[in-house]
């Protein structure tokens, strides 16, 4: 398991998962060690675009891949980059950073820290974990994201091609098009090759988000 290193434009650096904490010529990457899979509570995709419509709706110019523009999502991001959080803070998760390695225990946090209704539970795997897959979910594609429970999972899919908070992507629409036709169904990429040339292109901006990332396997109860 590798994790791809940018702390300048178009430099990228591999570090093996386990080494995530050791020293560098910078110092200390992460105070913990990363965990390698586990479950995550998302909010729901539909929830999130109907959400944020008013904001892009105000936004002048073209609205790209698959930023909210209609009523009706084009293509839907089934990632874990859009994080949840509880709708009352004063019953916030305690624990909130360890993720659960349970579907009955992610559940049941989703249900009473959470949103039943609009929040999703969704479970990982770095690729090359060979962690077994929960009974009853089915591989949905690749995400590349920041450790999700060191990181809170950024995904420079989500933030350049669905739903911009932070970076966002070029305002033509140009540069990740062929990218954006190429994933599947789920808003991912089918393949892990391709997940890779996508970081890299990405990462060649000078406007995009530096740091830490990994190529997750993203999985969901059929």
């Amino acid at each position: 398991m590798k994790l791809y290193v940018c702390d300048k434009t178009n430099e990228i650096s591999e570090i093996l998962y386990r080494d995530a904490m050791k020293l560098n010529d910078q110092g200390v990457r992460l105070l913990t060690q990363p965990e390698e899979n586990g479950f995550c509570i998302v909010e729901n995709f539909d929830y999130t675009y109907q959400k944020e419509l008013p904001r892009f709706k105000k936004i002048a110019g073209i609205k790209p891949y698959g930023l909210p523009n209609g009523s009706v999502p084009r293509k839907k991001y089934l990632g874990i980059g859009n994080r949840a959080y509880p709708e009352d803070p004063a019953r916030f998760w305690e624990d909130d950073v360890t993720l659960p390695k349970d579907e009955s225990e992610a559940l049941e946090i989703r249900d009473v820290y959470y949103s039943k209704e609009h929040c999703d539970v969704v479970w990982f795997k770095v690729h090359g974990s060979t962690a077994d897959v929960p009974v009853g979910y089915e591989f949905c594609g690749y995400d590349i994201n920041y450790t999700p429970d060191l990181d809170g999972a950024y995904s420079i899919i989500n933030d350049c091609m669905f739903v911009c908070k932070w970076h966002g992507c070029d305002a033509e629409g140009i540069e990740f098009l062929d990218y954006y036709n190429k994933l599947n169904e789920n808003g991912l990429f089918a393949d892990v090759n391709t997940a890779l040339d996508y970081m890299k292109h990405y990462l060649s901006f000078d406007w995009s988000e530096r740091g830490m990332y990994c190529i997750c396997e993203i999985y969901r109860r059929k």
